[in-house]
């Protein structure tokens, strides 16, 4: 089993995925759970998590739970729980939570600031 699957992949039951094969320009706002493995430009919200996946290449804002990236964003990302960047990840812009992690091996030209407290989601 590849190391980025689960044993239930909880990616193929988001409420939004973007497959490789989209390149979608827009906006979300949403209260689903979203991955994006396509290529995306526009703004994400919303309450759930928001993954950009291997294959993702966003440009632009997320505002989510949770955000994992292990995919390519230029933008700002901001999270009320935590940020997860893996080794695959190139991360330009800034990352705003309580918690981030990066992974040794990703590719980081970006502003970290972790809140005190939750962020409020807009």
């Amino acid at each position: 089993m590849p190391a980025n699957k689960l044993p239930f992949d909880y990616r193929h039951n988001a409420g939004v995925y973007l497959s490789s094969l989209v390149t979608s320009q827009g906006s979300f706002d949403i209260q689903e759970d979203i991955v994006i493995n396509g290529e995306f430009r526009g703004e994400v919200k919303t309450t759930g998590f928001c993954e950009i996946s291997e294959n993702g290449l966003v440009t632009g804002d997320i505002d989510a739970r949770m955000i994992t990236i292990l995919g390519s964003i230029d933008g700002t990302c901001r999270a009320k729980d935590n940020i997860d960047v893996k080794k695959s990840a190139k991360v330009k812009g800034h990352l705003i939570a309580p918690a981030i992690s990066i992974e040794s091996g990703a590719q980081i030209d970006a502003r970290c600031k972790q809140p005190s407290s939750p962020q409020r989601m807009s």
